[in-house]
């Protein structure tokens, strides 16, 4: 699929700034001293110790700059993100995207390039996509068509697309979790969706039909490095289908990916991220699981 070219103005990507050095302190005048006629002279009260201001706060933490400055250089190289005038604040390791963009491709892919970099551990979207005129029926006919000229490179089944206020939801199974990211981006080149709800499940995907089994299944559906690509340590635990998902991931992007196939096991009815980011296992190759009781 060709790239969707976007013309706009140069790029605008505002940081926080590194903090402002401290104020000077306070000056402090010790009161005159006075005597009264006739008498000796009192010395004054020791002045109050100067009391310096706090120290304005340093917003984008220590490391931002350089981590800013090596994101801003990955957007950049990608064509149809470097014209488009986001706004990106960096505070504390955290990305924050806003201001507007074409098609929920090219917003998802931002978050995908800010979600890569390692020291990113929290990305933020508050990008908004225009709908413009279009209607509902016309923005789910184009993407009916656009997935039914891949229907069968992708092998979509009993594919469903909806629509509504602009916001498109995709039913149907996929062959992997991989062609399950694809579709969605396929549908997102469409202008006027300004969401997409992936309801496509994975015929990789494993089910349990209890606690035990269903913990099982997600550790194996972790494993696989066909689907999971990054390197992890796992814990999981299942009460009542509801999984909690702790341990260690090397990046933001994987912690989400980690979530997002968890949810996808069958016999998953909730999930607990507490999944944290540790830059440390990136040169670590594969995935552990422990399973909690």
């Amino acid at each position: 699929m060709k790239r969707l070219r976007v013309a706009g103005a140069a790029l605008l990507l505002l940081g926080v700034p590194r903090g402002a050095p401290a104020a000077p302190p306070d000056r402090a005048t010790p009161p005159a001293s006075s005597a009264p006629a006739g008498g000796a002279a009192k010395s004054a009260p020791p002045a109050p110790a100067p009391q310096a201001r706090p120290q304005a706060r340093n917003l984008g933490g220590p490391g931002d700059y350089g981590l800013r400055e090596r994101l801003l250089h990955s957007l950049s190289l990608d064509p149809d993100i470097k014209g488009i005038g986001l706004s990106l604040i960096l505070v504390n390791g955290g990305a924050v995207f806003s201001g507007t963009v074409p098609t929920w491709t090219i917003k998802r892919r931002a978050l995908v390039i800010a979600g890569t970099q390692v020291g990113i551990i929290n990305v933020t979207d508050q990008m908004e996509i225009p709908r413009g005129s279009l209607k509902d029926e016309d923005i789910q006919k184009a993407i009916t068509g656009l997935l039914a000229d891949s229907k069968d490179a992708l092998g979509l089944k009993d594919l469903r697309v909806g629509v509504d206020e602009s916001v498109v939801t995709l039913e149907g199974t996929v062959p992997d979790f991989r062609t399950r990211v694809r579709t969605e981006e396929i549908a997102g080149t469409v202008l006027g969706a300004t969401r997409i709800v992936n309801r496509l499940r994975p015929l990789t995907a494993p089910s349990g039909t209890d606690d035990a089994s269903t913990r099982r299944a997600i550790g194996k559906f972790l494993s696989d490095f066909h689907e999971f690509l990054f390197a992890g340590d796992f814990t999981i635990k299942v009460k009542d289908g509801r999984a909690t998902i702790g341990g260690f991931v090397p990046l933001y992007v994987a912690r989400q990916q980690a979530i997002n196939m968890v949810a996808l096991v069958g016999g998953v009815r909730e999930v607990v991220n507490e999944i944290e980011i540790d830059a440390s296992i990136q040169m670590r190759k594969g995935v552990t699981v422990k399973e909690l009781q």
